[in-house]
């Protein structure tokens, strides 16, 4: 696997869903609902962690699916990644950092300024 902004993502995704699984604070909240097959339970504090374990898989699975996404975009067309995807991710990555230091951010951060550091091709097609 190449060193690229969707290869990167993908990796993410697969161990942000991996240590979801792993930590058993976000992973036996995960066989409950399986077990019982519902969030809506009337504990508040058990939902609320059940809740909190689901939106963390699908966090995971959605920065896999965006990373096939961005691969197969820049295949496609043979373009960089668009600046504006930089922008999206760095921004967004900034305010987890702030909100939770202490969390995987931080990668999605460093993707985001990665891709901005490539620069985008779209502007010097124009140019020529």
């Amino acid at each position: 696997m190449s060193l690229t902004s969707g290869n990167l993502l993908i990796s993410t995704g697969i161990l942000h869903s991996g240590f979801g699984l792993f930590v058993p604070e976000l992973r036996d909240p995960l066989f409950r609902i399986a077990t019982e097959r519902t969030t809506q339970i009337a504990d508040v504090n058990d939902r609320s962690e059940r809740e909190c374990s689901f939106w963390f898989q699908v966090a995971g699975i959605m920065m896999i699916s965006q990373g096939y996404l961005l691969r197969n975009y820049c295949q496609a067309t043979r373009k960089k990644v668009p600046q504006w995807f930089g922008w999206y991710l760095t921004g967004l990555s900034t305010v987890g950092v702030i909100v939770m230091p202490a969390s995987g951010f931080w990668l999605t951060l460093g993707q985001g300024l990665f891709i901005l550091y490539q620069g985008d091709d779209t502007n010097d097609k124009k140019s020529k």
